[in-house]
């Protein structure tokens, strides 16, 4: 989670908007840093080659590139996190178990999930499976957590995204499998802020792991898909990667640099799944913050917290898992 008192000293830029925090978001985060992005930036800086980018410095409340940032794009997979938001707007008792069915399949042939018919699980392990491992059944399991059915919740998805004023976005399923799923790297670096700042869902995004504990099965561990979760150099607030044919390899983090820095970044439209990594190097030393490399996909450099349901990211954080 951030460090709050660094995000205090100093504050936001001021930024004049009409825009005031969702009733449904919790009181007393930063999220009023989310305004600034409504900023343009300055479009020369890291050579990048994803098709849409946009890199915010969260402290001063200030846009510090961007590159095609309000072109309209599928996003896969980052639309998880529109969805784990509109889970959390409902109000919703993640203690409560369900069971896997056929209508946690997403439409879509080929989509890949550790969850199998018949699990049961609850629902703090579904929000774990959708934003940790990407899981797509995970994802759309979120809608009976929430307590509305399918449609109910994409309605509630998109409702959500105009709250944070996601004016150019609009999303169809749950897991952004559907390429109906579209918004720009501005918009959902708005989401993946409002992500990092949620006390619940910015645990949950930061994980490099996560324990899935099924009735009358033993419990599987999913890991994240964030290749870079195992950097010495970068604490994590949360992290999402997505993927399909048609929107290609995309990523959006927030995190805390060694010197201080609290950063977004968003990457839409990579032709590679090594370019996406490439980029987010070549930002970070355009910033002078590229101080080491990847370790790995994060397996060695986890560290359990006491109810061993999941790992904290670098640097460990001292509350415990919400049960």
């Amino acid at each position: 989670m951030f460090r709050r008192e660094r995000l205090a000293t100093p504050p936001p830029a001021p930024v004049e908007t009409d825009w005031v925090t969702p009733d449904w978001y919790p009181e007393g985060t930063f999220v009023d840093a989310l305004p600034g992005l409504a900023k343009h930036g300055p479009r020369r800086g890291p050579t990048v080659r994803t098709a849409s980018a946009i890199v915010y410095d969260i402290d001063a409340g200030e846009v510090l590139f961007e590159r095609n940032a309000d072109d309209t794009r599928p996003v896969a997979s980052l639309t998880k996190l529109v969805s784990s938001l509109a889970l959390m707007s409902n109000n919703p008792d993640l203690d409560t178990w369900l069971c896997i069915g056929p209508q946690h399949y997403p439409t879509r042939s080929g989509a890949r999930s550790r969850l199998s018919t018949g699990d049961c699980l609850q629902g703090w392990d579904v929000l774990g499976g959708a934003l940790v491992a990407s899981d797509n059944r995970a994802a759309y399991a979120l809608t009976t957590v929430s307590g509305l059915d399918m449609d109910f919740f994409v309605q509630r998805m998109n409702e959500v995204a105009a709250d944070l004023e996601m004016e150019s976005s609009s999303f169809s399923d749950p897991s952004g499998l559907e390429d109906e799923n579209l918004s720009t790297a501005r918009d959902l670096a708005r989401a993946t802020l409002a992500v990092a700042a949620h006390p619940v869902l910015s645990e949950v995004a930061s994980a490099p792991w996560w324990d899935v504990y099924r009735a009358e099965h033993p419990a599987r561990r999913l890991f994240t898909t964030n290749h870079l979760v195992g950097r010495e150099d970068l604490a994590f607030q949360a992290a999402k990667t997505g993927y399909t044919d048609t929107a290609r390899y995309c990523f959006s983090t927030v995190f805390e640099t060694r010197t201080g820095r609290h950063l977004l970044i968003t990457l839409l439209g990579a032709e590679g799944k090594a370019t996406r990594w490439a980029d987010v190097g070549r930002i970070l030393s355009w910033l002078g913050e590229n101080g080491s490399v990847p370790a790995d996909t994060g397996r060695k450099t986890v560290r359990r917290t006491k109810s061993k349901r999941h790992a904290t990211a670098r640097p460990a954080t001292t509350h415990k898992k919400r049960r």
